[in-house]
């Protein structure tokens, strides 16, 4: 019996990691540069992270009347970047190497490596021949920058696309970003190129750009690297992109007129919807007097963790992202854990933040909060030290849900700091309202045997519905209110925020030790003026010499200490702000509906 249980416990170590694998995308890039010939040059960097062992991954492009041709795949490094030799594709996985294959419907690039549980930036190039068309007017670039076969989401797509001349004016430039997606396009500061990109691009999403330019823009066309067409084109392209157009303003107009409606039928449902909440909020949600006239507080009310000051101060069910961070720094301000700030370079010598978290396996305190034990505990589920890089692949919803929950026993019902009464009675409202929906959807079914016009009730049944829910969640805060105690406290905290902003009285009365200045950052991030903090820190001298729990990779300076720690609490920078500093003011526009007929597309995978 005992072998064949270490058999079971043997068998299962080896398949559940495999069961485990999964792999995604961080990022692509994908750059077109458009030759004077009509040739296009095509870089795209694709950045995958991958959870267990993978060695083989592949790109496909359907056929169409365009060739791709001189393929190669490489790998970029922090040292540079190293190429794939090519090698005939087989069932063999030799690493380091790429295939090129074509059948009847699609081109296919395979490559070879080694991952296990680590990010990795292929290079794939190759060349489009007849990818361009070329009208008497102009030329279009019209191509499918992310292909619909990805069976993986996009977190985000960069998208260059290169002209072989300077542009002499935006006006003679026609571009298109499709279908309705999160992004924008535009002309670049430099007006060499076109720049878009796009976020959170569903599986099996295509995106694509479509460029109208000139045809002077091309010096020297090659027909065998350009498809020739013996028309003008230009006027039948914007056609085509005025009717997509307008086929969404059509859309538009009628959900407009259908607002309109739903507005109307509101006027008559929102009387019984808002005045229950309402009466509800007159008799459980007005706040209590109390006697507190101080306008500063100089130190800290209590020894609260900084969770609970957020809920508390906000009224709300879960606490901010500040909290989480405010508690970190809390574990190290207790010497529970060091952070240490580094830099990595990047490709082309790009300067790459990350942080270190250190567990220093000091003793756990008697007086630590419950929800910061269960930081401290996840933080120890990662290892005795990680990279915060680390946190983006890991599921924090189970733990963010637990931390909140502890918090708001905390301040709901052991401190009784506030009060929720209102909320049991917008409950049993809720139920009530369900309640006459489902009996009202009976009598419309049953009715419709003899009412032709029966089903049209159903609409604003379902809108009473969804309004009963939005006024819940809109009267859950107002109703919830202090109790006496509460109330003293929050206004004492959010004096204390005054205090903390206000640098001239922090001068006054600057902290006496350094303990009080680390408590004054805790609850700084926590409140939301930490950068407040960091400021009255570096101009009143505080003794930095002393923190020992914070490593800037700068060190020496409070300036580089107030940077690395404002760094370390927003540290990722969204692909929006990156477009917004790239793409010359005035020139940019959001996506298009429509679309569809661009070329390229395709998809890939990874094994």
């Amino acid at each position: 019996m005992k072998k064949i249980f270490f058999v079971l416990i043997l068998i299962s170590l080896i398949i559940l990691p495999a069961y485990a694998k999964d792999y995604g995308f961080n990022e692509a890039r994908v750059y077109y540069t458009i030759q004077p010939d009509g040739e296009i040059d095509v870089v795209n960097d694709l950045t995958y992270w991958f959870s267990g062992s993978y060695s083989q991954a592949w790109l496909t492009i359907p056929n169409g009347n365009y060739e791709i041709r001189d393929v190669s795949v490489s790998e970029v490094t922090n040292s540079g970047e190293k190429l794939y030799t090519y090698y005939p594709e087989t069932e063999e996985r030799v690493q380091n190497t790429f295939a090129f294959t074509k059948n009847s419907t699609e081109y296919k690039i395979t490559w070879s490596y080694r991952a296990q549980d680590t990010n990795k930036t292929f290079r794939i190039r190759y060349k489009i021949l007849k990818g361009l068309k070329v009208y008497d007017d102009v030329a279009e670039f019209y191509w499918k920058v992310w292909g619909g076969d990805w069976e993986k989401k996009l977190p985000a797509l960069w998208v260059e696309v290169s002209f072989p001349t300077k542009i002499n004016d935006a006006a003679e430039l026609n571009y298109w970003l499709h279908p309705k997606v999160e992004g924008e396009i535009g002309i670049s500061k430099d007006y060499r190129k076109i720049i878009a990109y796009a976020g959170n691009i569903p599986a099996n999403q295509w995106v694509e750009v479509r460029v109208v330019f000139p045809t002077y823009y091309l010096q020297n066309i090659d027909p065998n690297k350009a498809l020739i067409i013996n028309k003008y084109g230009l006027k039948d392209i914007l056609e085509e992109e005025r009717r997509w157009q307008d086929e969404e303003k059509r859309k538009e107009t009628l959900g407009n007129i259908l607002s309109v409606i739903f507005i109307l039928i509101f006027a008559l449902i929102l009387f019984a919807g808002i005045f229950i909440p309402i009466r509800i909020y007159h008799k459980y949600g007005r706040e209590p007097e109390v006697n507190y006239d101080g306008v500063y507080e100089h130190e800290p009310p209590d020894d609260s963790p900084p969770a609970w000051v957020d809920m508390l101060i906000n009224q709300s069910d879960a606490v901010s992202p500040n909290s989480i961070v405010a508690s970190t720094l809390e574990l190290a301000r207790r010497g529970c854990l060091k952070i240490q700030e580094e830099v990595k370079e990047g490709f082309l010598g790009t300067k790459n933040k990350d942080y270190k978290i250190i567990l220093t396996g000091k003793k756990i305190e008697d007086d630590l909060s419950e929800e910061i034990r269960l930081l401290l505990s996840k933080f120890q589920d990662l290892g005795e030290e990680f990279y915060l890089s680390k946190l983006k692949k890991v599921d924090l919803s189970s733990f963010k849900s637990k931390f909140d929950k502890l918090v708001k026993n905390k301040i709901y019902k052991e401190k009784k700091w506030i009060n929720e009464e209102g909320i049991k009675y917008l409950n049993i409202w809720l139920v009530i309202i369900f309640a006459i929906e489902f009996l009202s959807f009976i009598l419309t079914s049953i009715s419709s045997s003899f009412m032709k016009n029966a089903p049209l009730y159903f609409l604003p049944l379902f809108i009473l519905g969804f309004i009963s829910i939005f006024l819940n969640l809109i009267f859950r805060k107002a109703v919830k209110r202090y109790t006496p105690e509460g109330k003293l406290l929050a206004l004492r905290w959010r004096a204390f925020k005054k205090f903390l902003q206000d640098f001239s009285l922090m001068s006054q009365y600057p902290p006496s030790s350094l303990v009080l200045w680390e408590k004054y950052l805790v609850y700084g991030t926590a409140l939301g003026v930490a950068k407040e903090v960091l400021k009255a820190m570096q101009m009143l001298n505080a003794p930095i010499e002393n923190i020992d729990w914070y490593n800037p990779a700068m060190v020496g300076s409070m300036a580089s200490l107030a940077e690395s720690i404002e760094s370390f609490s927003s540290s990722l920078e969204s692909f929006s702000s990156a477009f917004s500093s790239s793409v010359a003011s005035s020139t940019s526009s959001g996506s298009s509906g429509g679309g569809g007929g661009g070329g390229g597309g395709g998809g890939g995978g990874a094994s």
